[in-house]
């Protein structure tokens, strides 16, 4: 397949350099005879200004007589004279074309193996953002389980802190009534303490009129008695 596109890729370089050589008329080229003399004249009698342009040579035509079979060029070191018109293309020599499509196909290679660095490139990106991106979601993904079970533990806590408030109230009411509880029990002990006074005071105070009065109730001896 690689085969194929260089095919087409060099078939296409051509194409457009034979366009692009056919667009300017004003130009001429060497054929692949290796040297062409170039005369002052219109003639082979004239005299040879330039002994041997190379194949391949670039001119710039000035005039053209087809009748005479010369033509009138200009080098691209500005030396102006007549070479036949036989040794005169159009388009650039084969060789020409040749180097230019390599050139091209070069270019066009380079610009692959740049073009395949960059797709790799971008691959390894795409790669380190697909990893950073399922990283981001398993990280949101946990945070927001987290943030799930905070929720809960905050209800609970709440739960938690009103039944610890109740609690508190509900010892605090206990608190109270054993603080009157313990009251009422010193309370009941001091007047029962009272009463057992009471009754040990009433007590002596009997034994004691008992006492006074007891003598009072003996029997008397009989005189007769004391007679005998």
């Amino acid at each position: 397949m690689m085969k194929a596109l260089l095919k087409n890729l060099t078939a296409t370089a051509l194409a457009f350099a034979a366009a692009s050589s056919q667009a300017i008329s004003s130009e001429r080229y060497i054929t692949d005879e290796l040297h062409v003399p170039m005369r002052s004249g219109q003639g082979n009698e004239f005299r040879i200004l330039h002994r041997g342009l190379p194949s391949g040579t670039k001119l710039t035509l000035l005039q053209d007589s087809p009748d005479t079979g010369w033509a009138q060029v200009r080098t691209p070191g500005g030396e102006e004279g007549w070479i036949r018109r036989q040794y005169l293309e159009s388009e650039p020599v084969a060789k020409i074309k040749l180097e230019k499509a390599e050139a091209r196909l070069q270019h066009i290679e380079s610009l692959q193996g740049n073009l395949g660095v960059e797709v790799r490139r971008l691959e390894k990106e795409n790669n380190e953002l697909t990893a950073a991106l399922q990283a981001a979601k398993e990280r949101a993904e946990t945070l927001s389980k987290e943030l799930k079970e905070l929720k809960t533990l905050s209800a609970d806590a709440v739960s938690l802190n009103q039944r610890h408030q109740k609690l508190l109230n509900q010892h605090e009411l206990l608190k109270q009534k054993q603080v009157m509880d313990q009251a009422e029990i010193q309370r009941l002990s001091s007047s029962d303490t009272q009463k057992w006074y009471m009754y040990g005071a009433l007590s002596v105070l009997m034994g004691a009129f008992l006492a006074m009065i007891a003598p009072h109730f003996r029997p008397r001896k009989r005189n007769s008695e004391w007679a005998n």
